[in-house]
Order: structure tokens, then sequence, then C-alpha cells
């Protein structure tokens, strides 16, 4: 039995004005609330790298990392750094905040990675890992993703060459 004056109507209108508030507020609410309806999903976590040709570093090389999700439009991303004078680039972690998972009805998510470049007019893929979870740091024991890449030490083949650089991931 409903109080004098209230409706039914009333209540369900009450009751989805709050559950619209709760969803609007919540992105401004600290991490503990982040678990209930938005989730920190990470494509990548960061790469640092050292490029060189026998010890020689190589300055302004242009690396450009590939990531390919159901998360992003088009089911890919691409973005670049370039080297300094001492053969070192930077990439940032790649992630957003999400209602729901990418995947969500994939039991296993899956990002492809691959970090390429080029020297003397030919491609050198110096990472490449496929991801199966959206955790942060999760590709490398120290959390950031090092690698270590002598392009003078390279295999060929049909679509490039392949550089195992020495690196702290894929553990």
């Amino acid at each position: 039995m409903l109080p004098c004056g209230v409706t039914q109507l009333g209540n369900d209108f009450i009751m989805i004005r709050a559950l619209l508030a709760l969803v609007l507020l919540l992105p401004l609410a600290p991490n503990s609330s982040e678990a209930f309806v938005f989730k920190k999903i990470v494509y990548c976590s960061p790469i640092e790298g050292f490029i060189h040709w026998k010890g020689r570093p190589l300055a302004n090389m242009v690396a450009t990392r590939e990531l390919e999700s159901g998360g992003f439009e088009g089911g890919k991303y691409s973005d670049t750094a370039t080297t300094g004078s001492d053969g070192r680039f930077q990439f940032g972690v790649v992630e957003e905040r999400r209602l729901f998972r990418p995947d969500l009805l994939s039991a296993n998510p899956m990002i492809s990675q691959l970090v390429w470049l080029l020297h003397d007019g030919r491609r050198y893929a110096i990472w490449s890992y496929s991801k199966h979870d959206f955790n942060e740091r999760s590709e490398a024991k120290e959390g950031v993703i090092r690698l270590e890449c002598d392009l003078s030490s390279y295999e060929q083949y049909d679509h490039g060459r392949i550089v195992r650089c020495k690196h702290n991931g894929n553990f």
C-alpha cells in the first residue's frame, strides 16, 4: 500500500531519475566505484625502446605501433614515436574506460600488438605480442615493456625483417 498521494508511476519515475543520476555521477567517483560500472580497458602497456646498429644509436627512426582489437573503431589503432639522438623512443599506455568490455560477447579478449620501423627503406618488426586480457601492465614483468633492438641482427622474411630484440616481456 502506497502513502497518500503517491502513485506507482511516481515511484517508477523517482527510481529512474535516481538510477540516471548514479550512472552520470559514477565517472566522477573514486576508483572503488569504477568496478561497479566503468572498467579500465588497457590495450597496450607503455613501451620504451633503444634502437641501434651494432651498438651505434639510430636517431630519428619512426617506430609505428599497431594494435588490433574489437574495441577500436574499424578494429585498428596506430600511433608513432621517434627516436632521439640516443636511439631511444617511448609509447604511452593505450587505455580507455568503458561501461562494457569491448568483447562483451567473447569469452577471451584478444589484442594484437605490433611495433615496426623503416630503416634504409626496409621494414623491421621489433615487437609482436598477442594480449589475452585487458589488465594494465600485464605484458612485462616490470609493467613497462622494454626493448633493445640491434637492427644489424635480423631474420629475413617475405614481408620484411624480424629483429629478435632483447626484452622483458612475454613472461
